[in-house]
């Protein structure tokens, strides 16, 4: 909370006693936050500011944010630093009123760290497949949407792999289903560690697989599938299983939606499987040439 000048005069009227009340029980609402969440004592309280302890914005912008505090009240979240050098996230609701001419500021600070824990928990469970940690179908397809916005507006390449393991059923039937899970999670992770920062890599559904590919041409795109492919083909699998899988490749074409470039994703796997399984197989859109 900022800190409010005492008032100066000799004979304080109601309205004046009212103000000093108000500051002395402000002083106490500090003096309790800082005690309990923050592990402050009341002596060390009194020598700091919310300066000393917001640990997210630089001094500068935070006087900034305090001098733009508006009457009708607003709120922003931030992180408060403890003593014991821990960070907590807190909510700063403001308000500010004018009183004989001077700004007065009023800030409420509430511990959200564990509200935002199980939010940034519940975004983490509606984004991301339970098996395999990666994009789930509706995440990927979001990063699908906005790659594709950012190529068209910027005239630049982009590719889409689609692959998805060979026979899998007979690992689930034979091996069973725990059997089969540690094999998709083992795929994810072979994938995962072979592919870019800035590419896109998503579970579509059962056993089929998504990974994006900003920048990058049909040419590239079948080099990428292709170390892709190799890298699970010479896998050591549970159960000495040898497990293969078939990619489809394509690049992003002038009249594509996202519903197109994917069915033609999945058309280029289709012919993957068609002519033998474990191999990559590109297909351009009409006005992308190929070499």
């Amino acid at each position: 909370m900022a800190r409010c000048r005492p008032w100066k005069g000799n004979h304080p009227s109601a309205a004046d006693e009212r103000l000093a009340s108000a500051r002395l029980k402000a002083r106490r609402a500090v003096w309790h936050s800082c005690r309990g969440s923050l592990g402050y004592t009341v002596p060390e309280v009194e020598r700091l500011s919310v300066r000393d302890w917001d640990s997210n914005f630089e001094p500068g912008e935070l006087a900034e944010m305090l001098r733009s505090v508006r009457t009708g009240g607003d709120f922003f979240e931030t992180r408060h630093r403890r003593k014991d050098g821990g960070d907590i996230d807190v909510e700063i609701t403001t308000n500010a009123a004018e009183y004989k001419g001077e700004k007065l500021i009023f800030c409420n600070c509430r511990d959200i760290t564990e509200r935002k824990r199980d939010r940034e928990e519940i975004e983490r469970l509606a984004t991301t497949d339970a098996l395999t940690g990666i994009a789930n179908r509706g995440q990927f397809s979001r990063q699908l949407a906005a790659e594709i916005e950012r190529a068209r507006r910027f005239g630049r390449p982009l590719a889409l792999i689609m692959y998805d393991l060979d026979h899998f059923k007979r690992v689930n039937d034979t091996f069973g289903h725990d059997v089969g899970d540690e094999v998709l999670t083992t795929t994810a992770r072979l994938v995962g560690e072979r592919i870019r920062q800035v590419d896109h890599h998503g579970r579509w559904g059962g056993e089929e697989f998504m990974v994006l590919l900003p920048e990058t041409d049909l040419e590239a795109a079948q080099e990428s599938a292709e170390r892709l492919r190799s890298a699970i083909e010479v896998h050591s699998f549970p159960h000495g299983q040898h497990v293969t899988a078939s990619f489809g490749v394509t690049v992003l074409g002038s009249g594509d939606r996202l519903e197109t470039l994917v069915k033609r994703a999945d058309e280029a796997l289709y012919l993957a499987k068609r002519y033998g399984r474990n191999r990559s197989q590109a297909l351009a859109p009409a006005d992308v040439a190929t070499s």
